[in-house]
C-alpha cells in the first residue's frame, strides 16, 4: 500500500515545474543544514560557499 501511494504521488507530481521546485527545495535544505553544522563546529562563524573559499 505504501509503495502504491508513493508511486501515485510520483506520477501526479512529475510535472516539470514540480520536479524543479522539489530539487531546489532539497538543495536549499542541504545548504541550510550544512551551514548550521559548520556554524556549530566553528563556534558560530562561517557560511557555506559552493566554491570552497572561506567566508567571514
Amino acid at each position: 500500500m505504501k509503495y502504491t501511494l508513493l508511486l501515485a504521488a510520483i506520477c501526479l507530481l512529475n510535472s516539470c515545474n514540480t520536479a524543479i521546485g522539489m530539487w531546489r527545495d532539497t538543495k536549499q535544505g542541504f545548504i541550510w543544514s550544512k551551514n548550521k553544522i559548520q556554524q556549530s563546529r566553528n563556534g558560530g562563524g562561517g557560511n557555506y560557499d559552493p566554491y570552497g573559499a572561506p567566508t567571514y
